[in-house]
């Protein structure tokens, strides 16, 4: 008698909670599962002691944490395929200008082909350097090199678009030596280049100087408007300029500020509407020597 009552007052309730336990962690681990397919947060609507009311907790951290990082590699993933198919309507541009020289003209001035091969180039370098810039720190040589070789070089490999706006480069440069990887810098002073051509008006001259360890790139171009200046350097602003002679992507600086801050420069621009830009190019006193 004793030990029927025995079994029927403890064993029977041990084996109803033992049952009640097991469906208990069968449906944890069920939504657990749950969560992790799905993205979602863990529900427990009566967790048992503290160890699981932790857990639902630190998970959830967790997963939040997990979500975040997925959207935000979405959304690069999406601004870069905007990037792309941007880039490729500008690359787009001079050829599409050269079919319609080759069928309103039965000769092309050499001079015009040359132009349209030159913007074609500078953009398909821009997107594979937009596309190394992930691995930069894997592409970097630093070598002592001469202010006025590297920009020569530059000067040189633009000048279809001096000719052809009867732009004149005026130079005030000297041999002094900067320690730099010359592929990355070049990438900033051709796009400050391009920029300083793009928006100046022809038969007029741009200033190229070396000062206090600075290049300084200056126009007297259409300048830039006072609200627009604080975003130039943003991914995929345009501005009032972008919108009015069109042709821009918004990338050009962007990429060139973060060169420049990759390599431990400084790049700033001052302008003022219809009077010009300068583009001025810091570098660090130990990364400069006198000559």
């Amino acid at each position: 008698m004793l030990i029927a009552d025995l079994i029927r007052f403890t064993l029977i309730p041990f084996i109803l909670f033992l049952i009640y336990r097991v469906y208990h962690k069968q449906k944890l681990l069920a939504n657990l599962k749950k969560a992790c397919t799905q993205g979602q947060v863990l529900t427990i609507n009566d967790p048992h002691g503290l160890i699981e009311k932790a857990f639902s907790n630190a998970f959830n951290q967790v997963q939040q944490q997990r979500l975040q990082v997925e959207n935000g590699v979405q959304e690069q993933f999406k601004q870069h395929r905007d990037y792309l198919i941007m880039w490729s309507h500008e690359v787009k541009t001079p050829l599409t200008a050269l079919s319609l020289l080759a069928e309103n003209e039965n000769e092309v001035a050499s001079i015009d082909v040359q132009q349209q091969v030159a913007l074609a180039y500078h953009q398909l370098d821009l997107i594979l350097t937009y596309e190394r810039l992930a691995d930069f720190n894997h592409d970097l040589v630093f070598e002592w090199c001469t202010v006025d070789e590297l920009l020569n070089v530059i000067i040189k490999k633009y000048a279809v678009f001096f000719i052809k706006k009867q732009i004149t480069p005026q130079l005030d440069i000297t041999n002094d030596a900067i320690l730099t990887d010359t592929k990355w810098i070049a990438v900033i002073l051709e796009q400050l280049l391009m920029n300083a051509l793009k928006y100046s008006k022809t038969q007029t001259t741009i200033t190229i100087k070396w000062r206090d360890n600075k290049i300084i790139i200056s126009d007297t171009g259409i300048g830039i408007d006072t609200s627009d200046l604080p975003r130039v350097f943003e991914p995929g602003f345009t501005g009032e300029n972008g919108r009015q002679h069109g042709s821009a992507t918004g990338m050009g600086l962007y990429i060139s500020r973060r060169i420049s801050n990759l390599l431990g420069l400084k790049l700033v621009l001052k302008s003022q509407l219809k009077q010009g830009t300068s583009a001025i190019l810091q570098f660090p006193r130990e990364k400069v020597r006198h000559c």
